[in-house]
């Protein structure tokens, strides 16, 4: 494993559990590396050498021993002047811009 990187232990729908051999923090931002797309997750418990972590998309295609990268930074949410009148998915990405990237049906990994 390098630096930041773990790999995948256990799948259980959107929870996954990850072996990491480094400091990981909670409401850590990762990606799972699956099939060469990267889904964007949060780590919500960490046991030991373990740390388990929600996907925020679906997880289909992803296997024990895929790459997990852990980014250092918290999951956040900024506030303030800007939002009226934007629309924003849970994770603040902003969907019209997307969809005039990517269309209206977003396929997973794309922020």
């Amino acid at each position: 494993m390098t630096e930041n990187r773990g790999i995948v232990v256990s799948i259980n729908g959107n929870l996954i559990s990850a072996k990491v051999d480094f400091h990981v923090s909670m409401n850590e931002i990762c990606y799972v590396l699956v099939d060469g797309t990267a889904l964007k997750s949060e780590v919500i418990r960490i046991r030991g050498d373990i740390a388990q972590i929600q996907v925020y998309e679906m997880t289909g295609g992803i296997k024990c021993g895929d790459d997990v990268e852990f980014t250092g930074e918290m999951l956040s949410a900024q506030l303030g002047p800007g939002l009226l009148g934007q629309v924003y998915d849970g994770l603040q990405n902003p969907l019209p811009v997307l969809a005039e990237q990517a269309g209206w049906f977003l396929e997973r990994g794309i922020y």
